[in-house]
């Protein structure tokens, strides 16, 4: 399934061909859970195929020796049992330096272990009276707003010995002596914002190249989420796009988010450790009609607890699974041109069904994904992505179309960067042909070109288009 619509249908003026990359693309994160692999050699093997896929981040979930959860740690200052010594995780981080990837690790700043080795009672908020259990407002699956603790405390960022103790004990060593040059600020709506100014600025005095990307995930506006970030002076951001599944309030919030940063890139989450698969998501989208008004948590009971569905490959329906691959193209097409940065967790490319459980996720739960043509279609994607700055920039992003969860049709967005270039990306979910009108902006360019991987064809382009189905076009036009 080729998945990309020809411009056949077109008058063509010219074609050529994309074959080199821009100076600067933008960051494509493979978000990777440690659990999922039994031995550094296989973590090895498969971040040599992501770089083949065209992924130049490497962003590991915390790699420090864990309580009951990576997220909860009981040391600061000890690897996970996957490394055992610090040597051993050096020497893995030089190769994917090796590689030419960048190498981001995960801190929880935020939280930690209440018995955590090396912290000081002192440095958690309200040690004297028995520190406060972390956690964040959340929904249940039965639709009721719940408090869900994550079985951590809250740490005092604002402590100065606490920031100290993340700097010369934590960030530091792994800056000089094991190869790390990017830095994941864990729950980073929740910190202190003068001590995290205190620990980005320090870091960032000692070594200029090493950057940030704030986590500002959640239910609740961008910028807003993102202020502790934006006051420390964070690299990059989350856009929450499809955190929130193309939520209203969200395209302008992404801008008010890429104003506030003073252009900051932005990075849109195709998946993550945090959210359903992407396999799953489209199985859902699939049953809708069943499941309509179940939220991630009401759809992982039903699925994984209720049906014992655990693989795709279990659910036995050649064209279900034909229906997923091309709503999962679609999701990823919209999702990789979108922002200047794009992220996806391990087992995406393989339609892994069950969703991350940073618990208990182990590498017999990473086998149960599928081959398919998928992770050639993502390295297309990402191919075409780097080849054009407007896929690597910022600008005003204003969807259209079938973003609901239920909704099948065209599915898309229009986005403008310094009001003289634009690109539209329209997709087609349904499985019949549907008529795109041009938006204004598009009709009125002087120069309009459509984009596939390897070519750029200009082409004189009707009011109205027709656009096949389980197909996607992308055009971009210059003022």
């Amino acid at each position: 399934m080729l998945f990309f619509q020809t411009g056949a249908s077109f008058k063509s003026i010219s074609e050529r061909a994309v074959r080199t990359e821009i100076k600067k693309p933008g960051k494509i994160y493979a978000d990777v859970p440690l659990n999922y692999f039994a031995s550094v050699k296989d973590l090895k093997d498969y971040v040599a195929f992501l770089k083949e896929l065209g992924v130049n981040v490497l962003l590991i979930l915390p790699h420090f020796k864990p309580s009951f959860s990576p997220y909860v740690v009981a040391d600061y200052e000890t690897p996970c049992d996957l490394f055992g010594t610090w040597k051993v995780f050096a020497d893995f981080m030089a190769y994917v330096k090796d590689l030419g990837m960048d190498r981001m690790i995960d801190i929880p700043f935020n939280h930690a272990d209440w018995q955590v080795k090396h912290l000081k009672r002192e440095w958690f908020v309200n040690s004297k009276s028995g520190g406060i259990e972390a956690g964040a407002d959340d929904e249940d699956a039965d639709g009721k707003r719940v408090k869900v603790k994550w079985g951590a405390y809250v740490l005092d960022n604002s402590n100065k010995d606490l920031q100290k103790y993340w700097l010369e004990k934590v960030i530091f060593p792994h800056i000089d002596k094991m190869h790390v040059n990017a830095i994941r600020i864990d729950a980073a709506w929740g910190l202190d914002p003068d001590g995290l100014k205190t620990i980005v600025r320090e870091t960032k005095k000692r070594n200029p190249d090493v950057w940030f990307v704030a986590e500002n995930l959640g239910m609740a506006k961008l910028v807003k989420l993102a202020e502790s970030g934006l006051e420390a002076g964070a690299d990059r951001f989350f856009n929450n796009f499809y955190w929130h599944e193309g939520g209203h309030y969200i395209p302008g919030d992404l801008y008010r988010l890429y104003k506030a940063s003073k252009g900051a890139p932005l990075c849109t989450i195709f998946s993550s450790h945090d959210t359903l698969m992407p396999a799953m998501k489209s199985y859902a989208k699939l049953r809708s009609h069943q499941l309509k008004g179940f939220n991630n948590k009401a759809l992982l009971r039903q699925f994984l607890e209720r049906e014992k569905i655990d693989s795709l490959s279990k659910i036995g329906s050649p064209r279900e699974t034909k229906r997923i691959l091309e709503l999962m193209k679609s999701d990823f097409l919209l999702s990789a041109l979108m922002s200047s940065d794009l992220m996806f967790v391990a087992g995406s490319e393989k339609l892994l069904f069950a969703p991350v459980n940073v618990n208990s996720s182990t590498p017999a739960d990473f086998a149960k994904g599928m081959d398919t043509d998928f992770p050639e279609f993502m390295k297309n994607v990402i191919a075409l992505k780097k080849s054009a700055k407007i896929f690597n920039s910022e600008g005003l992003v204003i969807p259209f179309g079938a973003w609901k969860k239920e909704s099948y049709g065209l599915k898309g967005f229009c986005k403008s960067v310094d009001k003289k270039e634009h690109l539209c990306v329209i997709t087609n979910t349904s499985e019949g042909v549907l008529e795109f009108t041009l938006p204004r902006r598009i009709r009125e360019a002087s120069e309009k070109y459509i984009l596939m991987p390897g070519k750029k064809i200009k082409a004189d382009l009707p009011d109205k288009i027709q656009i096949n189905p389980a197909t996607g076009i992308i055009i971009q036009a210059v003022s």
